[in-house]
């Protein structure tokens, strides 16, 4: 399992979503993650704040940029498309 080490002191700095982060509990979510992970014998992999996880192909591992605005992943190389965030409708 792994899961990206994120910067929560940077987001909660955000006005706008100080809020909604900070009621996360990424702190504890990720202590469950790991204390799960050795009870059952498992891997946690914490992936780097800054790698390309989001601008990186998970079929070929061809790299390229992502703008905000695009909600889809299209791979020039292997033709993989990849749905990135939902949209949250209200």
């Amino acid at each position: 399992m792994s899961i990206e080490d994120l910067n929560v002191r940077g987001m909660l700095a955000n006005g706008k979503l100080a809020k909604s982060i900070a009621d996360q509990g990424f702190y504890e979510f990720r202590r469950q993650l790991e204390y799960k992970c050795q009870w059952y014998g498992s891997e946690l992999v914490v992936v780097d704040r800054f790698f390309p996880s989001s601008k990186t192909c998970s079929r070929c591992g061809h790299v390229q940029d992502m703008p905000l605005h695009l909600r889809t992943y299209n791979c020039p190389e292997c033709g993989l498309s990849i749905l990135l965030r939902f949209k949250r409708q209200y």
